[in-house]
C-alpha cells in the first residue's frame, strides 16, 4: 500500500508537467473489440455486482439493443451477498433482524449517488434510507470498561453530554489524552481529506496536499504516513486503550497495526498496516467532514440490497438466479443452473462479461479455469490465501 501510494504522488508530478494524461481516472480496464456488444453478462449479485449492472444498463453509450445479464448464484430472497438480513421469530418474544455481514455502513453518499448516476433515480423511490449512528459506536474492552465514540459537530446537548463523558474519560486513561486523541484525529482527518479522493474515488484533488503534507513531517516526521501504525501511536499515546482506539480499523482491510523488525520496513509491505490508514477511523469518527460518520440503513442490509436490486431491475437488467458460474471464457461463461428440475450445465453466449478481478476466487478459479475451456471445472477452486494471518472476518460488530 505504501509502494502505492509513492506510486500515485509520482503520478500526480506526471500530470503537472504534462506528461501524462489521467483525465479518465487511474484504473486500467480492458476493452473489447466488439463496439456494439449484443450481450453484456455481469458475473455474481452482490452490491457491487447489482450497482455494475444497474450502471451499465443505464449508460447512453450502448445501443438500446444491448441485453444486461446478471448471473447470480443465490435464490431471489438471497440476492445482495454478504450484504442482507435474516428474521428470527422466537415464541413470545417477538421477531428479531440479523444481518447476513456487514452492521455498519461508511460513506452513504456512495450508495445514494448510484441512484442519481442512473438516470437520476432517488433511493427512496427504492425504499433505501440512510441513517447516521450518534454516537458511532462504543467499544469494549478486555477488562469490561467501555467508551463512546465518534460524535459529530452539532448542538444537540444530549450528544455533547455523553462526548463530555468519552473526554473525561480518555483523561483518566493517560494525561491530557483528549488533547491527544485531538491532535491524532487532526492527522487522521488530513490523510482522510487527501486520501479519499486522490487514492480511494482517484480523481486528482489538490486543495488538500497541503494539510496532508503538513501533518506528515511535522514534529519530526512522528505521522509519517508510510510508517508502521503502531510505531506512529506509541509516540503519540501512553495508554494501550487510547491505542486500540486508535487501531482496531486496522483489522477491517486484513491488516494488523504492530511493526515487525524482522521484517523491511517494518512489515509495512507485506501485511502491516501503514499509518495512513488511519483514516479508517477518520472515516468513521471525523467531526466535520460531512461524508465520514458510521450510518446504517432503516430496516437493516436488506433494504439495500433489496433497492439495488429494484435498481437493476428497473434500468433493465435481467438477474437470472439459480446460475452459479463455474467458469469465465472470451465468447461466454459456464454455468451450474439450479432449477426445480435439479441443476444441469449451461454456457451462456456473451460478447462481454464483468467480473470483479480483485477476488481470488474469481482471478484464481473463475478466470484461470476459464482458460481450459473445459465446461465444469468446480472442483477446482481457489477462496483464499492461508499466507494471511488476519481477515475482515475477525470482526464482529454487536448492536
Amino acid at each position: 500500500k505504501g509502494l502505492q501510494m509513492i506510486l500515485r504522488v509520482i503520478q500526480f508530478a506526471l500530470v503537472f508537467v504534462g506528461q501524462v494524461d489521467f483525465s479518465d481516472g487511474f484504473s486500467a480496464a480492458t476493452s473489447s473489440n466488439n463496439s456494439s456488444p449484443k450481450t453484456i453478462a455481469v458475473v455474481g449479485g452482490g452490491v457491487g455486482g447489482l450497482a455494475t449492472a444497474a450502471r451499465i444498463a443505464s449508460s447512453n453509450d450502448l445501443p438500446p439493443s444491448t441485453k444486461i445479464i446478471l448471473l447470480e448464484k443465490n435464490s431471489k430472497d438471497m440476492v445482495g451477498g454478504r450484504c442482507g438480513s435474516f428474521n428470527v421469530d422466537i415464541d413470545g418474544k417477538g421477531t428479531f433482524r440479523h444481518e447476513r455481514g456487514p452492521s455498519l455502513l461508511l460513506l452513504k453518499d456512495v450508495y445514494l449517488d448510484l441512484f442519481k448516476e442512473c438516470g437520476g433515480r432517488d433511493s427512496k423511490d427504492f425504499g433505501l434510507e440512510i441513517d447516521q449512528c450518534k454516537p458511532a459506536y462504543q467499544c469494549v474492552f478486555e477488562d469490561g470498561e467501555s467508551i463512546m465514540l465518534g460524535f459529530p459537530a452539532n448542538d444537540e446537548k444530549e450528544l455533547q453530554a455523553m462526548e463530555k463523558k468519552t473526554r473525561d474519560q480518555m483523561n483518566s486513561l493517560e494525561p491530557q489524552g483528549a488533547e491527544k486523541w485531538d491532535d491524532y484525529m487532526k492527522s487522521t482527518a488530513a490523510f482522510l481529506d487527501c486520501g479519499l479522493p486522490n487514492f480511494i474515488e482517484e480523481r486528482l484533488a489538490i486543495a488538500p496536499f497541503p494539510s496532508f503534507i503538513n501533518e506528515a513531517v511535522k514534529g519530526n516526521f512522528k505521522s509519517w504516513p508510510l510508517k508502521p501504525h503502531s510505531s506512529v501511536l506509541d509516540e503519540t499515546f501512553e495508554s494501550d486503550k487510547m491505542r486500540a482506539l486508535a487501531s482496531f480499523q486496522n483489522l477491517y482491510v486484513g491488516l494488523e497495526p504492530y511493526a515487525n523488525e524482522n521484517q523491511i520496513a517494518g512489515g509495512v509491505i507485506r501485511k502491516t498496516a501503514p499509518a495512513v490508514f488511519g483514516l479508517l477511523a477518520a472515516i468513521e469518527l471525523h467531526p466535520t467532514n460531512k461524508r465520514a460518520g458510521v450510518f446504517a440503513p432503516i430496516g437493516g442490509f436488506q433494504s439495500v440490497s433489496k433497492a439495488f436490486e429494484g435498481l437493476a431491475n428497473d434500468c433493465g437488467v435481467e438477474i437470472q438466479y439459480g446460475k452459479t458460474v463455474t467458469s469465465i471464457q472470451e465468447d461466454g461463461v459456464w454455468c451450474t443452473d439450479t432449477d426445480s428440475d435439479g441443476e444441469r450445465t449451461v454456457f451462456v453466449p456473451t460478447d462481454i462479461t464483468v467480473c470483479n478481478a480483485d477476488l481470488p476466487f474469481a482471478t484464481e478459479t473463475l478466470i484461470k479455469n476459464g482458460m481450459s475451456n473445459e465446461a465444469d471445472k468446480s472442483s477446482q477452486r481457489y477462496d483464499w490465501n492461508d499466507k494471511f494471518d488476519f481477515s475482515s472476518g475477525l470482526i464482529a460488530f454487536h448492536w
